[in-house]
């Protein structure tokens, strides 16, 4: 498992010693799992120890199955799977060991460097590809393939590769962790993490295969070339509806450079449809390297099409893609390639094409709910069960778009070219102002959530209110999360240094989810075992001491962004107040 910035510490509540693993340091957590670097008492080994959270640990389901694919894992031995040693729980600790990875993961990579050279992004997709490909032949499905489960290992000294990568070895982990389906379930829209990569089927909680993890891959392929998911500007609901109706947005769009065939690849991978994807994950892989090999300007290994390599850009067919009994064809030359459909959210949003007459003030007419219906029209009926959800995010989306029409901007029927027209392009400083007043607003955000943490964790200290406190704990977990998802989104390219802006405001970001995780922690605690005081709770001087290195971090940041505050006139900040 990898190591990155956060804090080393023990958890909550965890003694020094699982099972014959002496526990040395704290190196991550995620929603499910903590993961600590421990020593192998039998071998003297280090190795990364996933301790899974209690909650999970108690389900009878979830640990066998949790045992049964990691143990399957263990016995796999792919080279691209994260080396698996022992699956096991002791004392009712549901545990892991895996080998030690020292190159981070693929999320601390995109947080340095924003979207990847086109070489790097695809070493780490086919990667990931040979290792579902691997697993799917075993009978596993992975569930939650994204960036942060994809490690790269960088050995100390190693010399960097020809195409400058910061990694030697890509390893897909964290087998054994998603859930099974529940029949009528629907994953809840606050339940951010997935739905960034989840496929709609995993949405409506229908069986799945392979071809599920092969749209994770692609929407993690679409980050690492893009610097967002797929529909990574859109929210709960929202981005629920995106993943189950809303065609793939362009990946050229967001980033001109790469070749058009692109887009024709991803769009394949993410079919809402999973009878319409590639059949493999490998075959995605390849077909996304023939596609790259176009790509301008971008120094890469052979395998990339670099010129004079025997790949060279691709013109040949490739047997086997595409829907069972058909052959996937090379993508279209440029000038062939259709335009893309309409999108709905974001910057790259277009009306229909006839216009319509406005809806009645104050409310939204049949007009616009028939129009929103033709740019994403259902397929067929919904599962029983997920109706609710989706007409709640089309009233969401419905909303919005009348809330722009009665505020006086352009119509929705108003054609895309028209408004382009009305409106002057911004300067490159007038962008710079923009993107700097945005991470000033999610700043102002912020601070609200930290003054709304310091008055929960006063009661809880106090033993005062404890249900509601840890409600409003649970609630500033939420929110920041939320606020993480906006920064990772954010588009700080004509901020001077805004690559590290945006790095470090994501640090900071993180390490307070972090902190305010472990204060709810005690929060539960406190609230289920009685209240006693704060100073004598391990738990509570656990988030204390991530609550220090949150500052560190808070104060890492301002450094680099108050100069860039004073500069387009907006207001600085301390570490304590964000």
């Amino acid at each position: 498992m990898s190591r990155d910035t956060d804090p080393v510490l023990p958890y909550s509540g965890m003694s020094g010693q699982i099972a014959h693993y002496r526990l040395g340091g704290y190196l991550g957590r995620g929603s499910r799992a903590v993961v600590y670097l421990a020593q192998d008492e039998r071998t003297q080994q280090n190795v990364a120890l996933k301790v899974v959270a209690p909650e999970l640990a108690s389900d009878t389901a979830f640990r066998s199955r949790f045992l049964r694919e990691s143990r399957i894992v263990a016995a796999v031995h792919h080279p691209n799977i994260i080396p698996v040693y022992e699956a096991d729980e002791a004392n009712g600790t549901l545990y892991v060991a895996m080998r030690y990875v020292q190159g981070g993961d693929a999320r601390s990579l995109l947080n340095r460097h924003g979207p990847l050279p086109s070489a790097w992004a695809w070493d780490i997709i086919a990667g990931v590809a040979s290792a579902l490909d691997a697993a799917h032949a075993h009978g596993l499905i992975h569930g939650d393939v994204r960036p942060a489960n994809i490690l790269l290992d960088a050995p100390a000294g190693a010399p960097r590769r020809a195409d400058g990568s910061e990694f030697e070895q890509v390893y897909l982990s964290d087998f054994g962790m998603s859930r099974e389906p529940v029949p009528g379930e629907v994953i809840a829209a606050g339940q951010v993490e997935p739905l960034d990569y989840a496929a709609p089927e995993q949405i409506e909680k229908q069986e799945t295969d392979g071809r599920a993890d092969l749209y994770s891959l692609a929407c993690t392929g679409f980050e690492l070339l893009c610097g967002t998911p797929p529909f990574g500007q859109d929210q709960g609901l929202t981005l629920m509806y995106a993943q189950l109706y809303a065609p793939p947005p362009s990946a050229v769009a967001r980033r001109p450079e790469l070749p058009a065939a692109v887009d024709a690849v991803l769009a394949t991978a993410l079919a809402k449809n999973p009878a319409d994807r590639f059949p493999t994950c490998g075959q995605f892989a390849e077909a996304l390297r023939a596609a790259l090999a176009g790509a301008p300007s971008e120094p890469g290994p052979a395998w990339l099409g670099a010129p004079g390599s025997p790949a060279g850009p691709a013109t040949q067919t490739l047997p086997g893609y595409g829907p069972p009994g058909g052959a996937w064809q090379q993508p279209p030359a440029p000038e062939a390639t259709p335009a893309p459909a309409p999108v709905l959210y974001g910057p790259g949003w277009q009306a229909p094409t006839q216009p319509q007459p406005p809806a009645a003030p104050g409310r939204a007419g049949p007009d616009l709910i028939s129009r929103l219906r033709r740019i994403y029209p259902p397929p067929g009926r919904l599962p029983t069960g997920k109706k609710l959800a989706a007409v709640a995010a089309a009233v969401v989306i419905a909303a919005i778009v009348v809330g722009l029409a009665l505020s006086g901007r352009s119509s929705p029927g108003t054609p895309a070219a028209s408004r382009a027209a009305a409106s002057p392009q911004p300067s490159g400083t007038t962008l710079a102002s923009r993107q700097a007043a945005a991470v000033s607003s999610l700043l102002g955000s912020s601070a609200a959530t930290r003054r709304s943490l310091e008055g929960a964790v006063g009661e809880v200290r106090n033993c005062s209110s404890l249900p509601s406190a840890t409600s409003q704990i649970r609630a500033v977990v939420s929110e920041r999360s939320t606020e993480y998802r906006h920064a990772s989104a954010l588009s700080l390219a004509d901020v001077a240094g805004g690559a590290t802006v945006k790095a470090d405001l994501l640090t900071a970001l993180r390490t307070s989810l972090d902190a305010d995780r472990d204060y709810l922690a005690w929060a539960r605690q406190q609230r289920s075992s009685g209240c006693s005081p704060a100073a004598q709770s391990r738990a509570y001087n656990t988030a204390i001491r991530a609550d220090g290195q949150a500052v560190a971090a808070k104060a890492a940041f301002i450094q680099v962004w108050n100069p860039i505050a004073t500069k387009y006139g907006l207001p600085q900040e301390s570490p304590g107040d964000i």
